[in-house]
């Protein structure tokens, strides 16, 4: 026999096919060699009549074993649609398309492409069309499908996130296969399928905990839909985070990514509501100032605040009006009362002042209170009469006995 021959027969033997994707182990093999060598059986025949595979399994191995002799595929995806076919009791044709792979050896290369060709969404051809076009306009499959309205934002979107859920091990690929194929019929969103399908036993809810950094940044401004869902795609393809590609794109500096993780973590653990973080981290990027000294700011002005009150320049029923009005306490009272006109700057300012004497222990709190109360009763002349304080009479007299009264 032609050794070239007598090598590949071996290398593509039934037996060692099955044993190499673990549906059966060598054992049963040995086991089934020694039977078929007295009885003149087949190989397979014999598997099938003691029970350790199914005629199912046989017609799907003898059609993966014609491919591998004739070149068409390799050892490694051989494996892998035997496997595949034998855990789903699908064909081989159908292994190859819900893997989203073509016989004819032009399979999508991306990840993406992969599912959609396996969801029906399109067909080779299509793909073809929408990769040049990706490599003409120079941006992602997933762009130039939209372009080609092939898929509309919404099933790209759905698309990625189904990605994100397969790495998560949430859901398997024939899973991700059907609910992307109903969102495209259906032209619904991902959580509207996965609402539909919510009653089946299956752990496919959306995490609610933990905000996702690409919405956290839209809620925020920082960046548009269309750049989260590229950096997405990009992300899924190379196994990378999807703020490290927005970065990389020049599309979020390290501060505003920094600053995200960290008040994405903050969220988690409950020191925060969604709707605060997304006020700080547009602070963040307005001021284009770290996260520890916008929250340090927030602070120092909860205690202006603070010493507003105590010189009775504050109404306590504003106050609480005001508070309940914050929702989901994305402001501070402080910073409400601030931006609905019920601090004065002016006042503000002569407070602020007063504050970093108080921390220099320069001042103490009754007497700054009294200052900023002493200022404010000159409407107009605030800053006027705060530059007339005599700063070394005010550290002598007692406040208790000489001041207080006068307020």
């Amino acid at each position: 026999m032609d050794p070239i021959k007598q090598h590949r027969d071996k290398l593509y033997r039934l037996g060692e096919l099955f044993a190499d994707t673990g549906i059966i182990d060598h054992s049963a093999i040995a086991e089934g060699l020694s039977i078929a060598k007295r009885t003149s059986f087949p190989i397979g025949r014999v598997l099938v009549m003691t029970g350790w595979i199914d005629d199912h399994d046989i017609n799907c191995g003898v059609e993966v074993q014609a491919l591998l002799r004739a070149g068409t595929i390799d050892k490694a995806l051989a494996k892998d649609l035997l496997r595949f076919s034998h855990l789903n009791k699908v064909d081989i044709n159908e292994a190859f398309r819900l893997n989203g792979l073509s016989r004819n050896g032009d399979n999508p290369t991306s990840r993406l492409g992969k599912l959609m060709l396996a969801a029906g969404v399109a067909n080779a051809e299509k793909l073809a069309q929408a990769n040049r076009e990706a490599q003409r306009h120079e941006c992602t499959l997933g762009g130039a499908m939209i372009m080609l309205r092939l898929i509309t934002p919404k099933t790209l979107e759905g698309a990625l996130n189904l990605q994100i859920m397969m790495r998560d091990r949430k859901i398997d690929f024939p899973q991700a296969i059907q609910f992307l194929k109903e969102m495209h019929e259906r032209n619904v969103s991902l959580r509207e399928v996965i609402g539909d399908h919510s009653d089946n036993g299956m752990l496919l809810r959306l995490s609610k905990g933990q905000p996702r950094i690409g919405e956290f940044l839209i809620a925020a401004g920082l960046v548009s839909p269309q750049v989260v869902l590229m950096a997405c795609e990009i992300g899924n393809e190379e196994d990378n985070n999807i703020g490290r590609v927005m970065l990389s794109q020049g599309h979020l500096s390290e501060l505003q990514l920094g600053a995200a993780l960290q008040l994405q973590e903050m969220i988690l653990n409950r020191v925060i509501t969604y709707r605060r973080a997304v006020k700080l981290i547009k602070l963040v990027g307005r001021l284009k100032a770290p996260l520890e000294q916008i929250i340090s700011e927030s602070k120092t002005l909860d205690m202006v605040f603070k010493l507003l009150k105590a010189a009775g320049l504050v109404s306590e029923k504003v106050t609480r009006e005001v508070a309940c009005q914050i929702i989901d306490f994305e402001d501070t009272v402080a910073e409400a009362m601030l931006a609905r006109g019920f601090i004065h700057p002016v006042h503000f300012r002569i407070g602020l002042v007063c504050l970093e004497k108080m921390h220099r222990s320069e001042l103490t709190e009754a007497k700054a209170a009294f200052v900023v109360n002493y200022c404010a009763r000159h409407p107009g002349h605030e800053l006027e009469m705060f530059g007339r304080v005599n700063w070394a009479e005010l550290k002598r007299i007692d406040i208790q006995s000489d001041l207080l009264s006068t307020l």
